[in-house]
């Protein structure tokens, strides 16, 4: 069994706000650290519970930013990581392909969503019938290559969206957010805990849990918000193709924060 685990910080028990990445104050510098240690705990549970289900592989998608916020050293050494520029790739989610099942660790909900924790970004789908978080667009790529989303963790605001999409997979509330910047979360022990038993049990279920699929043709659009707030914002242009998986590769290197090539990293041409 094939087990893929898609990972994003904002989700992650004890985080609350964005770690300042441009500002080099030993504090700032401590409190992001800080955040790749409690989710690369978390993103450990996963593994475990998916090598304990009987998993013979298991890929992480370090998918925040730049690709590098979980601990190596720290991992499980019998899982492999994707890390690296994200989208700078084949794919948003590289490697998904011929998985048995999905794993999301540390999601955040969508942009505007009340009360919840850092919310941003939100996928419209065919000019407003149904919109999807970051979270719920990667459960519907991998319902293009038929892998079931079993398991996600990450605050009670986004774990509603989850269960009203995908009513049968395994949610893990590992906190509850009370405003954009402040929540009450598990501590890491249980919060771990929380995770290890969700996707154990979800891995165990994953016949019983469709792939999350929305059939095509599809118009997609990106909304996102100035400082993840509302009003919201139409980023690129939108493309229409027939699956899901389809139209986000067409739409993917029109985001804003994605603006590598495959070929040119930081200006060099490889021959």
């Amino acid at each position: 069994m094939k087990v893929y685990i898609q990972t994003d910080i904002e989700g992650v028990a004890g985080f609350c706000f964005f770690e300042q990445r441009r500002r080099s104050e030993y504090e700032v510098i401590e409190h992001r650290h800080r955040m790749y240690r409690l989710l690369t705990a978390e993103v450990n549970a996963a593994v475990r519970a998916a090598f304990d289900a009987g998993a013979d592989e298991v890929i992480v998608n370090d998918s925040h930013g730049s690709g590098y916020n979980i601990l190596f050293e720290e991992l499980d050494s019998r899982c492999r990581i994707i890390h690296g520029r994200n989208c700078s790739g084949p794919h948003w989610l590289p490697l998904l392909e011929g998985s048995d099942a999905m794993l999301l660790v540390g999601m955040h909900a969508m942009a505007g969503t009340p009360r919840a924790i850092t919310a941003h970004s939100k996928w419209e789908i065919n000019n407003g019938k149904m919109y999807l978080s970051e979270g719920t667009m990667a459960c519907a790529i991998a319902g293009d290559f038929g892998v079931p989303a079993v398991m996600m963790s990450g605050d009670d605001k986004v774990a509603s969206e989850f269960r009203e999409k995908i009513p049968s997979m395994e949610t893990a509330v590992v906190k509850e957010a009370l405003s954009p910047y402040q929540a009450c979360s598990l501590v890491p022990a249980a919060a771990c805990g929380l995770i290890y038993q969700k996707a154990l049990k979800g891995l165990e279920r994953r016949k019983e849990i469709p792939p999350f699929k929305i059939s095509g043709p599809v118009t997609l659009g990106l909304f996102d918000s100035d400082n993840h707030a509302p009003p919201f914002q139409l980023i690129g242009e939108r493309k229409t193709a027939e699956t899901i998986n389809q139209a986000f590769l067409d739409y993917e290197r029109a985001m804003p924060w994605c603006p590598f090539d495959q070929e040119m990293v930081d200006g060099f041409q490889y021959p």
